[in-house]
């Protein structure tokens, strides 16, 4: 399901569908809660993700250009001195330097890509909270292959599944039935002491962890979640 359809793609589709749309100027965006409204958050990820896009490509460029004007250094005082050793040494080096940059700034746009991609899936089935614990488990099936984000298996293994296979994967996985929208447990039944079994402070406690005291103790989880945002 895409995020902004056009008028066009928006009138193709029945009734139902039309519902989950909202009009914003010529085009319709997806109505979903938890997701940036008007596009404005995700177009701003958008131009800083741009941003280091062309850092990147400087980089490169300033790479090659020192590489060249390095060679010419060192053939120019090898003549003169004789001192290639040391200019071979001295051009390693600051290659080594730049490619120390490009690496930081590539690092940068995959962490970046890999965090935004994990957020939409999750606040496409989840709200707040959940969609920020959800997140969690979802980037760990996501990997960037030649700058693209790609889907893994559990064991890490790529696959041909999209975000949206994903999204659906998790969204009927018995596992995150407690974060998924619409189908997170009342805590009604849950009993246990007033500690729920719980060991760990909520900083020691995984995101899984806290899922299952939720489920199992919500009053727990609601005393110990409050205790560590008043510190």
């Amino acid at each position: 399901m895409k995020y902004k359809i056009s008028k066009a793609e928006y009138e193709a589709l029945d009734a139902a569908m039309q519902a989950l749309y909202k009009a914003m100027g010529d085009d319709f965006v997806l109505s979903v809660e938890g997701l940036p409204a008007g596009g404005e958050d995700l177009e701003g990820l958008k131009r800083q993700n741009q941003t280091l896009l062309d850092e990147a490509k400087a980089a490169k460029q300033r790479a090659r250009d020192a590489e060249q004007a390095q060679q010419q250094r060192e053939q120019e005082a090898a003549k003169a001195r004789g001192d290639f050793e040391q200019l071979f040494t001295s051009s390693e080096q600051a290659l080594a330097a730049e490619r120390a940059k490009l690496a930081e700034l590539t690092a940068n746009i995959e962490r970046r890509d890999l965090t935004s991609a994990a957020s939409k899936v999750s606040s496409s089935i989840a709200d707040g909270e959940n969609a920020e614990i959800l997140a969690e488990f979802v980037q760990r099936r996501l990997k960037i292959v030649d700058g693209q984000v790609k889907v893994t298996d559990a064991a890490g293994n790529l696959t041909i599944a999209t975000l949206e296979d994903l999204a659906k994967e998790f969204q009927q996985a018995s596992r995150y039935a407690a974060l998924v929208r619409g189908t997170q447990a009342n805590g009604g039944g849950a009993a246990g002491g007033k500690g729920g079994g719980a060991t760990k402070t909520w900083d020691q406690m995984t995101g899984m962890e806290r899922v299952e005291l939720r489920r199992t103790n919500p009053a727990e989880h609601a005393r110990m979640k409050a205790a560590a945002e008043a510190k």
